[in-house]
């Protein structure tokens, strides 16, 4: 019954409809006849003959009014259930103009109505969304165009020096005051980690760290408190990066937060960035999901911990070292045609 479509069965329902009204009526008279004896039936006949015409106008009569409310029922409800979720699928979907007009019986009315109080959230979202958008050049466009090194960018990806790093912070929102509490990064060329040449610091944020963020990187506020702040470890961070390419896995995320400190610290990143979660859509253009952590299992990279800004750097620079020949078999040698193909995917559009 699941597969059938509303005019099937409407049609069952009313030749069901039909059967049960008028199957009584025929029914009674075959019992009658068989059953009784031939006197009987000789009475029954002439009390039929005489009924007949009456017995057939009812019956009719009860059929064209039953199938009438039936009718009106599909009508109303079953059309006007399908008919209305039509129209959801394109106010969904595609067509943020279209809002439905409340008609119907009150249970359709209360679900049209739920549907255009939804629809005009999911566009409150988007506007600001788009507004953000339009208020800010992307974050990815800013930092692949902060190289003008033209014989950098000719380079071939395994020749240059990398500096992967990763950050974590007291929450999701730089732009609303959510500072950095731990830098952890080293060095990646020639196609090695060198273990031996690391960075790591944490940072007093001089703000509280929410409790969400807590769960995640698992830092307390009480292992911060008294560490060097973001102005005193920025200059280290950024003497450790000197010569190198920066390398990070969403590292808009982290640049914005580095962003924000250059008028307070006069340290501006001007090195190309290239990122990993960019690297890994175009490596795997039809993978929906390209997380750290979807591409290490895709990748086949394993660490020991997570959400520890040196161990997600070192998962950073494995995952980019894996990509490297992917991206070679699909022509991209360089750096610059590596931060080409990385602005063509739809993640570059991230910012924050």
């Amino acid at each position: 019954m699941e597969k059938l479509t509303a005019r099937q069965r409407y049609l069952i329902a009313a030749i069901g409809m039909a059967v049960l009204m008028a199957g009584p009526f025929l029914t009674l008279g075959l019992y009658a006849w068989f059953e009784g004896v031939e006197e009987h039936r000789t009475i029954f006949l002439q009390y039929f003959q005489q009924l007949f015409p009456l017995g057939v106008a009812l019956t009719l009569g009860a059929l064209i009014l039953g199938f009438v409310v039936l009718n009106r029922l599909f009508n109303t409800y079953v059309s006007g259930i399908a008919a209305t979720s039509e129209r959801l699928k394109v106010m969904l979907s595609s067509n943020r103009e279209l809002r439905l007009d409340l008609q119907g019986p009150p249970e359709l009315r209360e679900v049209i109505h739920a549907m255009n109080r939804l629809a005009d959230q999911r566009d409150h979202k988007i506007d600001e969304i788009e507004e953000k958008i339009k208020e800010q050049i992307s974050i990815y466009q800013s930092l692949c165009d902060r190289s003008a090194d033209a014989s950098l960018l000719d380079r071939p990806l395994a020749s240059l020096i990398y500096t992967a790093f990763d950050t974590e912070t007291t929450g999701l929102q730089p732009s609303h005051g959510d500072e950095i509490i731990q830098i952890g990064a080293l060095k990646v060329s020639n196609g090695n980690i060198h273990t031996n040449e690391t960075f790591e610091a944490l940072i007093d944020p001089r703000r509280s760290i929410s409790s969400e963020s807590i769960k995640i990187h698992g830092i307390s506020q009480a292992e911060v408190e008294g560490k060097p702040t973001i102005d005193q470890v920025l200059p280290i961070f950024y003497k450790f990066c000197e010569g190198s390419v920066l390398l990070g896995h969403n590292v808009a995320f982290d640049m914005r937060f580095l962003q924000l400190k250059e008028q307070s610290t006069h340290i501006v990143f001007k090195q190309p960035v290239i990122d990993t979660l960019l690297l890994s859509a175009v490596a795997y253009p039809n993978q929906p999901l390209h997380s750290l952590e979807s591409s290490m299992a895709l990748l086949g990279v394993q660490i020991e911990h997570r959400h520890n800004a040196c161990s997600d750097a070192v998962a950073t620079a494995q995952v980019f070292l894996k990509l490297v020949p992917l991206l070679e078999e699909r022509g991209i040698i360089t750096l610059g045609q590596a931060i080409e193909a990385s602005k063509k995917t739809t993640y570059a559009r991230l910012s924050y």
